[in-house]
């Protein structure tokens, strides 16, 4: 016998090599979520970082009676093209002057795979200081790319900040972006097959479908 046929050696290989790209996919996904939450939730409560300018506008001091779980449902149904709510689940870090909290896995057509954060704090000074805080701590991290124009259109509302790593082994890109409304603050944690640039805008995406629910 001559052997597998060409064709099925490569289509073999290509799958292969798909399932090892997947694999590094979500290794590099997992080590930063896992980075992302050490740097949230390890240690409790922040202590407020340096201040950071926000613009004091009536959505930023606006105080909203919601809950986590209503603004991740809106979410779902403002998701974005090609994306859907896989799971969602209640949190309850030990966080100052935290009312409610809730996290939800999104997914997308072409293999993204999305977290989004919800709390929801006592006051908008509240969220300020633990938004203060998480992005103090983030500019602490190395090799990460600043993104934050992507979230312009939310400056209005509060502070956004936005950070992201393409893969060093070239398997897609990691993004995060984090923003607050009132006293509401919005994450999203965005694992992703394809470039930097396109992770960007699928955060933003993404964190405008939780806005839809802040009202």
């Amino acid at each position: 016998m001559s052997g597998r046929p060409s064709s099925l050696r490569s289509a073999h290989n290509s799958r292969k090599l798909s399932l090892k790209r997947k694999g590094y996919l979500l290794a590099f996904g997992a080590a930063s979520i896992f980075l992302l939450a050490f740097l949230l939730f390890s240690l409790g409560a922040f202590a407020p970082g340096a201040a950071t300018s926000s613009a004091a506008t009536t959505a930023t001091m606006t105080s909203y009676g919601i809950s986590a779980s209503s603004v991740i449902a809106s979410a779902a149904a403002q998701a974005p093209a090609g994306y859907s709510q896989a799971s969602s689940k209640q949190l309850n870090p030990k966080e100052s002057g935290l009312q409610s909290g809730g996290f939800a896995l999104f997914s997308g057509q072409g293999g993204s795979l999305g977290n989004m954060t919800i709390l929801v704090f006592d006051t908008p000074q509240s969220a300020q200081a633990y938004i203060d805080s998480v992005v103090s701590n983030a500019k602490e991290l190395s090799g990460y790319h600043d993104f934050s124009s992507a979230l312009a259109n939310y400056q209005r509302y509060g502070l956004c900040y936005g950070f992201g790593e393409t893969d060093p082994a070239g398997n897609g890109a990691v993004a995060t972006g984090v923003c607050t409304k009132g006293n509401v603050y919005i994450q999203v944690h965005l694992v992703s097959p394809v470039s930097l640039s396109l992770a960007q805008e699928d955060v933003s995406a993404l964190v405008g479908a939780a806005y839809q629910g802040i009202n």
